[in-house]
């Protein structure tokens, strides 16, 4: 049977099951438990002489209170050692005082050890909810003691970058649970290795097993953003991110701390500690990002959070307040009269308020939190009869082309993959509230989603793939021929998978969803073999393509949960006909 026949089988008739339990959005508590932290030292390091290591360690909600932290022990084999332990981040709820705050989101906890070697890799044991810490160090060892200047590599001195002395590998299996994204994920195939893959291999493999084609990808793109694909590629061809705004566009720290989150790769996590870290040292008071500081597009938290959960250091804080300051301006409701208005502005706006009030927890960014999302029911409603009713599609954010730009300028339409990038900011909005409102507006976004997909022939062949726009009715683009978006293909699924999440969830689930899954992740799975060129690195070019640059972190930064959000739908056992990755676990 043909992979056509099934997608249109599937786009037909969906797949059978029952609807039953689904997988919770949030990972449960672990009251009591331990987790292995192996700590790599830097060149910074000297062997045998004892060094800080300060790492965060984050916990599912309800696992350890504040109180709770003095049962957290580190052990060194089955010995204990002195550690440094303290709560970074409660677990904050905008609206149930019986959860904001009562648990531990991240604790930072700073050991000191030796290293026999730098290639020496120090295995601990992080344990909590059983016996009492006997053995305590009595401060708080700062930036100055525990990181260094960067001198080589993706960084040189000139330009100023720092990282930790010692770099702490929790589990994958840990991280994946999203306390720190805020949605949880499936850890990475075991049998993808840390190393660049070779792009003569990859190439000649069209279709991987279940998701790896993607945890591939993610893996190989990042070695070429970086500038490590081939030693052969040309400076000319390499990634501007020290001179050129572009490549930060969707915050690409936050997507190489992602890689790491699911992977548990350590070079992603001192990419993504050193990339945050140019970042925030060209980021002024006002939140503007120095290579384009009139464009608030390019001011981001997320890494920033990132980068203080997982060091414990302070310095990144400022800009994590300032940068959400930077998009207090951006209208989040709309109306007819606005001039300007996209998804991806108040996906922004959403996105960085929520981080700040993770972080500091006032009264101000919760209630502008709330606002936001307010505002975003009323709008997906209509706007109280603003937007045209008749024929409307359900679930999108229609706004005119004169405030998109990309369109007729009267007519009203609605950006898919700018709409996947404000269902990713809902997710996080429903993990500190859990609330109807978010999980109904992700839901029903995918009605939007999916009638916005097209078959049509393309660069990868005759795929399924999303259409840049539709207007309000489903009618095609308003000014010139409907755009086919390939490169698209996954972040758009993505936020497909979270609809159908949400819509077994709520017990409203649309399984016709399934087929628009599974027929644009066959167009990406496609789309990376077209990508790649073994020969390129001969001509000074990547073998591993990726443009425009910031493409790898518009594709990977919403579609990491993809695989989970498919297997959560599903953990009862209802099981899709195509099994391309979508088998329960």
């Amino acid at each position: 049977m043909s992979i056509r026949f099934l997608l249109v089988f599937l786009m037909l008739f969906g797949y059978a099951g029952l609807a039953r339990a689904v997988e919770s959005f949030l990972a449960p508590a672990v009251p009591q438990g331990s987790i292995e932290v192996r700590l790599h030292a830097t060149e910074a390091v000297m062997p045998n002489v004892p060094t800080v290591a300060s790492f965060g360690v984050p916990f599912p909600r309800g696992s350890i209170s504040n109180a709770a932290l003095a049962n957290l022990r580190v052990l060194d084999g089955a010995v204990e050692i002195p550690a440094y332990v303290i709560q970074l981040t409660p677990w904050r709820h905008r609206s149930d005082a019986g959860i904001d705050g009562q648990s531990v989101r991240v604790a930072l906890v700073q050991v000191e050890v030796s290293f026999p070697t730098l290639s020496t890799v120090r295995s601990l044991t992080v344990e909590w909810g059983s016996a009492p810490r006997t053995l305590s160090r009595p401060t708080r060892a700062l930036r100055a003691a525990t990181w260094h200047q960067v001198t080589s590599g993706s960084f040189i001195a000139a330009d100023n970058v720092f990282e930790p002395n010692v770099l702490a590998e929790l589990p994958a299996q840990w991280l994946s649970n999203g306390v720190l994204r805020g949605s949880r994920a499936l850890t990475f195939d075991p049998g993808n290795p840390a190393t660049r893959d070779d792009p003569a291999t990859n190439d000649a493999i069209l279709t991987w097993p279940g998701h790896q084609e993607q945890e591939r990808a993610h893996k190989n793109d990042f070695y070429t953003v970086i500038n490590e694909d081939d030693p052969l590629v040309t400076v000319a061809n390499q990634c501007p991110y020290k001179t050129g705004f572009e490549p930060w566009l969707y915050d690409r720290a936050s997507v190489m701390f992602a890689l790491h989150f699911r992977s548990g790769f350590v070079k992603p996590l001192r990419e993504a500690l050193r990339n945050t870290d140019f970042y925030r040292g060209r980021i002024n008071a006002s939140g503007q990002f120095a290579l384009d500081p009139t464009d608030n597009k390019y001011s981001f938290n997320e890494s920033l959070a990132y980068a203080y959960w997982m060091t414990g250091d302070e310095t990144f804080l400022p800009a994590i307040t300032s940068t959400a300051n930077y998009h207090n301006g951006d209208p989040h409701a709309w109306s007819a009269g606005l001039g300007f208005w996209t998804e991806r502005m108040v996906a922004f706006k959403l996105m960085s308020h929520l981080i700040d009030y993770e972080i500091n927890g006032t009264v101000a960014r919760r209630d502008s939190v709330d606002a936001m999302i307010a505002a975003l029911v009323v709008h997906q409603n209509g706007s109280n009869g603003a937007i045209p009713s008749a024929g409307r599609i359900d679930g999108g954010f229609y706004h005119t082309g004169d405030q998109h730009g990309d369109w007729d300028s009267t007519a009203y339409g609605a950006s898919t993959w700018m709409t996947a990038l404000l269902t990713e900011a809902l997710r996080r909005a429903y993990a500190s509230r859990g609330d109807s409102d978010s999980a109904q507006m992700i839901r029903r976004s995918g009605t939007f989603l999916k009638t916005a997909l097209r078959t049509e022939a393309g660069a990868f062949g005759t795929v399924l793939a999303p259409r840049y726009v539709i207007e309000y009715d489903g009618t095609d683009f308003a000014v010139e021929d409907p755009l086919h978006d390939e490169e698209h293909a996954l972040d758009v699924a993505g936020a497909i998978a979270w609809a159908d999440y949400f819509g077994a969830l709520l017990d409203q689930r649309d399984h016709t969803l399934a087929a628009s899954i599974t027929g644009l992740y066959v167009t990406y799975d496609l789309g990376v073999n077209y990508w790649i060129r073994p020969a390129g690195p001969a001509s000074g070019l990547p073998a591993f393509r990726v443009s425009p640059w910031r493409k790898w972190a518009w594709q990977h930064r919403g579609a990491d949960g993809l695989s989970f959000a498919i297997a959560g739908a599903n953990a009862a056992g209802e099981t899709p006909l195509f099994g391309n990755g979508f088998e329960s676990p």
